[in-house]
């Protein structure tokens, strides 16, 4: 063997024993590493697990303020459009005139403390989703946010509860103020059997539309009137059949030759509002 090949010999052998020894330090560096990342993962995972538990439940408190919220805005723009009504009744029926106009300012007065305390909700919900991204962007925060949302849920349902008890008496109002109306149309169509021209002593303050209900749904009517007609979001209709009142109804949503409106009152002797009723803005 020449002595080129036993160098090359040589150097092969070592060559082997370096890469040997490279690859066993190397797998033993591999398991290593690979029990840390086993173990680092696994508490990434339950990490992360936790936090979404904490994601979920706040997420569902939030889903909840939002359809207090929800709910509370549409109770208010009931109010509104019954004060609206209300005051339009008012004007109409002197008689009445003092007492109504009472009972409406007290609504609206009671309307506008509604309308703070959904403002207070809205500002406090908002600050619940604030503690919520900030949950999300820092771990270390999390428990304090959660306790703070805790808190802040707390004071929102005491909030939500006198709300309720507010909109529980103004719908207690409501009913009285119903009866009265009621009473009203009662009167009108005993006037009306009498022969009084009810337009000429009450005035034209309301424009007087006169449709028919072309179509019966659950809680709403059509009217066979629309915005050719004038008629407008928010436009009273009183219904009659013959001498009977069947109810009031209020338009939503208006089209042309037709509008939606939905029931508000109904007579107390159980007659059903039906296709063919006549309906006017005039009581």
């Amino acid at each position: 063997m020449s002595t080129i090949a036993k160098v090359f010999t040589i150097l092969n052998l070592v060559f082997s024993l370096i890469i040997v020894s490279t690859v066993g330090l190397i797998l033993s560096k591999s398991e290593d590493w690979k029990a840390k990342h086993t173990v680092e993962v696994k508490a990434h995972a339950d990490d992360v697990a936790a936090k979404q538990v904490e994601f979920e439940k706040e997420k569902g408190e939030r889903a909840t303020f939002e359809s207090q919220n929800r709910t509370l805005n549409n109770q208010l723009a009931d109010l509104r459009s019954e004060n609206g009504t209300l005051t339009s009744s008012n004007e109409q029926a002197r008689n009445d005139n003092n007492e109504l106009r009472g009972s409406v300012t007290a609504m609206q007065d009671s309307a506008k403390k509604i309308e703070m305390q959904l403002a207070d909700l809205e500002g406090r919900n908002k600050q619940l989703m604030d503690s919520n991204e900030q949950n999300r962007a820092t771990a270390a925060t999390a428990e304090k946010d959660k306790l703070d949302a805790q808190d802040d849920r707390a004071r929102l349902e005491g909030d939500i509860k006198r709300a309720n008890e507010d909109i529980a008496a103004k719908e207690a109002q409501m009913v009285a103020l119903n009866d009265q109306l009621g009473n009203l149309a009662a009167e009108r169509a005993a006037l009306v059997s009498a022969g009084v021209d009810i337009a000429a002593i009450v005035g034209d303050a309301i424009p007087e539309i006169n449709g028919k209900v072309s179509a019966v749904g659950t809680n709403f009517v059509v009217l066979s009137v629309g915005a050719t007609e004038k008629v407008s979001v928010g436009t009273p209709f009183h219904v009659y059949r013959g001498n009977n009142y069947i109810g009031r109804v209020i338009v939503e949503n208006v089209l042309p030759d037709s509008a939606t409106a939905r029931v508000t009152l109904k007579n107390k002797a159980g007659l059903e509002f039906q296709a063919g009723d006549v309906a006017t803005t005039r009581l």
